[in-house]
């Protein structure tokens, strides 16, 4: 459940109090910088004289007292959120009163309620054997894929009990991008937001959740409580494969390989060239995108991107001018580069017709086809650098 634009603006405001006994973040960081700062009007008006003062002082206490009574009855008939939020109304009375042994002692409480807190991943995240598992920022870019989602808890020994009504705050601490800060609980003390987008998909993420108390324009937040979420960026390395059909059949050993592998580097990428003989119907499958394809061509190799190459040469002819025919032989050849992630998504793709290469026998003007093909792709790839490079940060 979303919270409303006015509870966005009040879960920004912290006591300061609170910050220097709950907050395991440094003071300095610029998204906690306006957590002090109580709502405009909050602070109570200066007494007029002694005896106002005294009087003023008496009803203080007296107002400390009933709130810290409704805490701790709040809190035993097991409404821990309740109960928190009239601890923090106390606190902050406290502190704008001057009652600095008071707000110590009512922060002590609150900090001895954040040890009983604990925040669980949600079943999504965990592994079999419990672990907890990473996301994608690729999927997580596209709003897809795993989410951010937790449990609120507060422990007894080996008990525990679900904290309904609680705002968790998520917030990116690696990385950024755009995600609904701010949640409500529910009754199993669970919260899940959802991302809109990572600013570099291309680098990991973490986006971090934690619990946000709220009364009467002051939040209290227990930083020390949280839980990561961490989204890992596809491996920095591309298996280059290649198929080449010439009138002889295919290619065991394409020679455009090496130049579209060399092509790559200088855009950061790291290459690995496919070790093994491509099935022309398994290339096809995986030039298509398929994602079992993909994967097979990849084997054990812990790739995030294919570059993927298909060369078609047709059948030498002779040259013929002025109704004679020359003992010189031109083939012709179209070369498709295609580079595509693991799930098959395509991050560039180019095609080259018309390649021509000439020589005095057709094996020769084959060979030659086959050379300017791997000049025109280390071209294209060298002419689209900055469109590729940027492709692959997305």
């Amino acid at each position: 459940m979303n919270v409303s634009k006015t509870h966005a603006l009040i879960l920004a405001l912290t006591l300061s109090a609170a910050l220097s006994s709950c907050v395991s973040t440094p003071a300095t960081d610029a998204r906690d910088a306006d957590q002090a700062t109580p709502l405009e009007g909050s602070a109570p008006a200066a007494p007029a004289g002694e005896a106002s003062s005294t009087k003023a002082s008496a009803s203080l206490d007296a107002e400390l007292d009933a709130l810290v009574a409704k805490a701790r009855d709040a809190i035993d008939a097991n409404h821990l959120s309740e109960g928190i939020k009239f601890y923090i109304s106390a606190l902050a009375k406290a502190t704008n009163g001057g009652r600095r042994s008071r707000a110590d002692e009512i922060t002590g409480t609150l900090n001895a309620i954040g040890a009983r807190l604990t925040i669980e991943p949600h079943e999504s995240w965990l592994e079999p054997d419990g672990s907890q598992r990473s996301g994608s920022t690729r999927q997580a870019a596209r709003g897809e894929g795993l989410q951010p989602a937790v449990y609120l808890y507060e422990s007894y020994g080996y008990a525990k009990s679900a904290v309904p009504d609680a705002f968790i705050r998520f917030e990116f601490v690696s990385n950024g991008g755009k995600l609904v800060a701010s949640v409500a609980t529910d009754a199993k003390g669970m919260a899940n937001t959802s991302i809109g987008a990572i600013d570099s998909a291309g680098s990991d993420a973490v986006v971090r959740a934690f619990p946000i108390f709220t009364s009467e324009g002051y939040s209290y937040a227990f930083r020390s409580v949280f839980r990561d979420f961490s989204y890992v960026a596809p491996p920095n390395l591309a298996i280059v494969a290649a198929l080449e059909r010439t009138p002889a059949g295919y290619s065991s050993n394409p020679r455009v390989l090496d130049a579209v592998g060399q092509s790559l580097k200088p855009l950061g990428v790291e290459v690995a060239p496919y070790n093994g003989v491509l099935a022309p119907a398994g290339f096809e499958a995986a030039f298509a995108g398929d994602v079992r394809a993909l994967a097979s061509l990849a084997g054990t190799v812990k790739a995030g991107y294919f570059a993927l190459v298909y060369v078609e040469v047709a059948a030498p002819t002779r040259m013929e001018y002025g109704g004679k025919v020359y003992n010189i032989y031109i083939a012709n050849a179209k070369a498709t580069l295609r580079i595509v992630r693991v799930d098959g998504t395509v991050v560039f793709a180019e095609a080259k017709d018309g390649v021509r290469g000439q020589g005095g026998t057709e094996q020769a003007s084959i060979d030659d086809c086959l050379v300017k093909v791997r000049d025109e792709l280390s071209a294209i790839i060298s002419g689209k650098s900055e469109a590729i490079r940027k492709a692959l940060a997305e």
